[in-house]
């Protein structure tokens, strides 16, 4: 059996989008051994009264702590399948993708597996800006970061003990490094899996919003400490970034290489700068970032959540 896990918050729109998406891939795929689980994040918008017109969703609302872990922890507690598929509620299943990992006589080809999406980029009126690929491959790949959706196998997922709650953003991450740590690896297949509707991650308001809210500490100075033992990080470290560890290099040089401290913190300057695309508003944002993950990886320390929920009637 499969279980289609949605978790979403203010999703209106796309999460029914979501939903008769998931009923067209079991539907065409002649897929009869399935449910749908949906958990909703406290939603203040329609979303709750969209997903009670499936009848054959069964729906749940966190009523204490809320976040992506937590939400998926509880969608997982309360299905009854051997194959997990987590989407989040701002995504569309592209129906081809489903038979590439997944039938009912063999169950999941692959432990633990994802695709390709789609972003649709909107602006906050819902006008669709771009469209552009979450990667660019001709090839399938070994990887430990999983995004919004993924399929895997219930007991693998229980290896682990799911997705640590304390994590309110970048839980997917910290779950795929727990993986890799004991030599399970996603497989990103080239193929298109989903079409995801967001907001352009470099939107502005988004970014200051997400900083604001202090969302990089989670993701970065949490996700960074936990795993400090973990080889695996250090490659998103490299990737994602490195002019966070270029300011800890500048730091080092200003204490023990006074003569050259200027000329590392000009190339820090620089290369922020460069990745900003020489625009001085996201320069500061990138500095700010990397000044406050430093600090964060010495003093936040976020506590575990209370979990609590009801089933939406």
């Amino acid at each position: 059996m499969i279980s289609f896990i949605i978790i979403g918050r203010n999703e209106s729109w796309k999460l029914t989008k979501c939903i008769q998406s998931v009923l067209n891939a079991a539907h065409s795929n002649h897929i009869n051994n399935y449910e749908i689980i949906y958990v909703d994040s406290n939603s203040t918008d329609d979303s709750v009264k969209r997903v009670k017109q499936f009848s054959n969703v069964k729906a749940f609302i966190l009523t204490s702590d809320y976040n992506a872990a937590i939400a998926r922890n509880v969608g997982v507690k309360k299905s009854k399948g051997d194959v997990l598929f987590f989407i989040d509620g701002d995504m569309e299943i592209i129906p081809t993708f489903l038979p590439l990992v997944y039938n009912e006589k063999d169950g999941l080809l692959i432990d633990y597996i994802s695709g390709n999406w789609i972003n649709y980029y909107y602006d906050h009126n819902n006008k669709l800006i771009k469209k552009e690929k979450f990667e660019n491959k001709d090839t399938d790949s070994k990887e430990t970061v999983t995004g919004g959706l993924f399929l895997i196998n219930k007991n693998t997922w229980d290896l682990v003990g799911g997705m640590n709650d304390k994590f309110k953003k970048s839980q997917d991450t910290d779950l795929g490094l727990r993986l890799a740590n004991k030599g399970i690896f996603l497989l990103r297949k080239m193929n298109m899996a989903a079409i995801h509707h967001t907001i352009a991650y470099l939107d502005k308001k988004r970014m200051w919003q997400d900083f604001l809210n202090w969302n990089h500490l989670y993701g970065r100075s949490f996700l960074y400490r936990t795993h400090i033992f973990n080889k695996h990080v250090y490659k998103r470290m490299f990737r994602n970034d490195y002019t966070l560890l270029l300011l800890i290099i500048c730091i080092v040089a200003s204490i023990f290489l006074k003569k050259f401290a200027f000329i590392v913190f000009l190339l820090y300057a620089m290369t922020v700068a460069f990745r900003a695309k020489f625009k001085v508003r996201n320069s500061l944002y990138f500095f700010l970032r990397d000044l406050s993950v430093l600090i964060g990886i010495f003093i936040f320390f976020p506590k575990k959540k209370e979990v609590s929920f009801e089933k939406i009637k």
